[in-house]
């Protein structure tokens, strides 16, 4: 078992559609430590979070945040985690294209 801290940056890029941010890769299970959002727009937008559980291939509701324009938004709080498992991924949906950033914290811990 091999264990590997990951930052991982990404911007959602498609304006009213799914963006995988993070795909948990095979024989894998990855513990988010911290989840923040950053804005670049001008005004307030609406950042819907998902989960896809890969054993169930379904999408599953995790958070709605609203970040204020150009600030940042915590989406885990004190003591809070996500773990995916592998092939799992966290997905993040805004009406507005390249505004919203993202920055995670992760924990890999591989079975191989």
């Amino acid at each position: 078992m091999a264990n590997a801290y990951k930052n991982i940056q990404k911007t959602i890029n498609a304006a009213g559609s799914d963006v995988d941010m993070y795909e948990c890769p095979a024989a894998t299970t990855a513990v988010f430590k911290s989840i923040r959002l950053f804005n670049t727009h001008s005004g307030t937008l609406t950042v819907t979070t998902k989960v896809y559980d890969s054993s169930s291939t379904t999408d599953f509701e995790f958070s709605t945040n609203n970040p204020t324009a150009s600030d940042s938004a915590d989406m885990l709080t004190f003591n809070n985690v996500l773990v995916l498992e592998a092939g799992d991924k966290l997905k993040m949906q805004c009406a507005t294209a390249d505004k919203i950033k993202m920055t995670a914290a992760v924990l890999q811990i591989s079975r191989s």
